[in-house]
């Protein structure tokens, strides 16, 4: 998943902290933690279009396929064969990337929450070793 790999390397840089730019980590965070909070909005708005688009898709295929199936075929069965249609799988796969992306994002989220914790930590170190 490309936009994973490109996150994951934005989120390195805007967390890399050392001497020369600690005051800008800390003010900059506030817009970092919106930054990062607003790509999972997104990522979940999009997993939530996805989940309805798979309903629609279901719908379509269902319709596709009633024609050509007996009405005798149990209900499980018939959800086996919609699941196994090409159009469900490649949005299932889509949903897949969408989860983890979401994963991710939280777990990106929860490190943003901290880190205001960690730049104070490191401050008053830098404080100390400079008295």
């Amino acid at each position: 998943m490309d936009i994973l790999e490109e996150y994951k390397k934005e989120i390195i840089d805007d967390t890399k902290i050392d001497q020369i730019n600690i005051l800008d980590k800390q003010l900059m965070l506030p817009s970092l933690k919106h930054k990062w909070v607003s790509r999972l909005i997104d990522s979940k708005k999009n997993l939530n279009r996805l989940s309805k688009k798979k309903k629609d898709i279901k719908k379509i295929v269902l319709e596709q396929i009633q024609d050509n199936i007996p009405k005798s075929i149990p209900k499980a069965a018939l959800d086996l064969k919609i699941e196994g249609s090409e159009k469900v799988k490649d949005i299932n796969e889509d949903i897949e990337k969408y989860e983890l992306l979401v994963d991710y994002l939280e777990r990106v989220e929860k490190i943003f929450s901290s880190m205001s914790f960690d730049l104070k930590t490191a401050t008053e170190l830098i404080k100390m070793e400079t008295t």
